[in-house]
Parts: C-alpha cells; sequence; structure tokens
C-alpha cells in the first residue's frame, strides 16, 4: 500500500470519526431541547401517572443513595477537611482553612464525587432501561398511544438526577464540613467553633452558588448522555453493553471538560 493510500485511509477514518461525533451532537442536542420543551410546558405535573414516575426516580437515585453519600462524605470529604487543616496549621495561615474548602471541597470534590456516584449506582440503570425499551419496542408502542417519551420517560430520570443531584452534594458537604471540624477538635488539631469561623470567613457567595449549579447541571447533564445512549440501542440488545461503556466514558469525559471551562473560566 502507497503512502498516498495510507493518507486516503486515514483522512476517511478521521473524517467519518468528526462525522459521527457531530451527529452524536446534534442529536444530544435535539434531545436536551425536546425534554427541556416538555419540562418547561409544565403539562407533566398535571398528569398522575408522569409524576408517580418522578417520585419513583427520586426515591430510588436520591433516597436510596443518601447512606452512601454520608459515608462517603464522612471518609472523602472529613479527610479533606482534616487534611487543609493541618496544611494550614503548619504554614501558620488559618485563613487558609476557609479558602481551600471553599475551593477544593464546595466547588470541585463535592459535585463530582456525587455525579459520579450517582453514574455508577444509577447510570447504567438508566442506559439498559431505556437500552432494552428500544430492543422491545416499547417505546414504539407508547408512541403509538400517543404517550410523549420525553416526558414520560425522559423527563423524570433528568429530573430525578438533577433535584438529587444538587441535595446530595449540599448534604456532602455540610456532612464533610461539620464532620471534619469534630474530627480536628477530638485531635486536638483546631478548636471546631474556630474552625467554623475560619469557614466562614472563606466563604464567598459565588463559591456556593458555583456548587448549587454544579450539583444541579453536572447529574442533569450526565442523565441526558446517559438516556441518549441507550436511545442509541436499536433493535439489537447486544448493543447494551457497549452503550453503557460509551456512556460512562462520555459522562466522565464531560465532566473532566465542564469542570475545565469553569477553571479557566
Amino acid at each position: 500500500m502507497s503512502f498516498i493510500q495510507r493518507c486516503h485511509e486515514r483522512a476517511d477514518y478521521v473524517g467519518a470519526w468528526v462525522l459521527n461525533q457531530g451527529i452524536g451532537i446534534w442529536r444530544f442536542l435535539q434531545l436536551l431541547l425536546w425534554t427541556s420543551r416538555a419540562f418547561i410546558r409544565f403539562q407533566w405535573l398535571a398528569r398522575i401517572a408522569v409524576t408517580n414516575v418522578v417520585i419513583r426516580q427520586l426515591y430510588f437515585t436520591g433516597v436510596q443513595s443518601l447512606i452512601w453519600i454520608i459515608v462517603m462524605a464522612l471518609c472523602i470529604g472529613a479527610l479533606t477537611v482534616y487534611n487543609i487543616a493541618v496544611f494550614a496549621r503548619s504554614v501558620q495561615d488559618l485563613s487558609l482553612i476557609g479558602r481551600l474548602i471553599n475551593t477544593l471541597l464546595v466547588q470541585e470534590i463535592a459535585p463530582v464525587v456525587v455525579v459520579l456516584f450517582l453514574l455508577v449506582r444509577s447510570g447504567v440503570a438508566v442506559v439498559t432501561e431505556i437500552g432494552h425499551m428500544q430492543a422491545r419496542g416499547e417505546d414504539i408502542f407508547l408512541h403509538s398511544l400517543g404517550i410523549s417519551l420525553f416526558e414520560y420517560i425522559y423527563l423524570p430520570r433528568a429530573l430525578a438526577f438533577a433535584i438529587s443531584g444538587v441535595i446530595l452534594t449540599f448534604i456532602f458537604v455540610v456532612v464533610s464540613i461539620w464532620f471534619g471540624g469534630l474530627f480536628l477538635s477530638w485531635m486536638y488539631v483546631l478548636n471546631f467553633s474556630e474552625f467554623l469561623v475560619e469557614v466562614q470567613r472563606g466563604t464567598e457567595f459565588t463559591e456556593v452558588v458555583s456548587m448549587f449549579l454544579k450539583g444541579l447541571f453536572y447529574p442533569l447533564l450526565s442523565c441526558m448522555v446517559l438516556i441518549d445512549q441507550g436511545r442509541c440501542v436499536g433493535l439489537d440488545p447486544n448493543q447494551i453493553p457497549v452503550r453503557v461503556s460509551s456512556a460512562v466514558m462520555g459522562v466522565m469525559m464531560m465532566v473532566i471538560i465542564l469542570d475545565a471551562i469553569g477553571l479557566l473560566l
């Protein structure tokens, strides 16, 4: 094979990859647009069947995850708080405690840990469920009955991820700070009240807003990626594990890219 032929093959491969990525992004944006329209119209609030699905999804995604989030906050969050406080004491600058906790724990660690946990625990279930619906033709059947998939299937899962994400992120931060402060006091590193004062001094309104926005939009966009991959299964159930893998990798890359953009901004 000549050099020119190899260049043509590589160009074809790159072109096909770019085209597939463009189609995937356009498909995702359409899914996001139509699901957003179903939410904005608020007709789902008057439909008991849809609200029941929302409640079940909230219970599965949020309530059943609460104990695990608290355990991770006690381990990851409290350990982070302890190391930050020890570092601040070593450099004799206690003002670093509040700034580092709000920069690292509140804005970065908490939203990312929560969205990755939801991805592992509930994300696989979303892709598998949507994929099986596609393979069995249930989506076509529901559409033939005049039932909107965006309102009855996709919206409840997106709402569950968004609401659970922002609440669990807040709980993760609160448990981490309070238990971390108590642990510091127990280890005689820093008085608990003094620790809370330093945290309050280093807390800014924009950082709190950033935490809530990340806690809301990271899980929401992650759920939309999971739904999009589940819709790509088609009639072949063998595509389900392939789409699960693609969805997990896609969500992780999206979170990394969004977090990097947030840091640059």
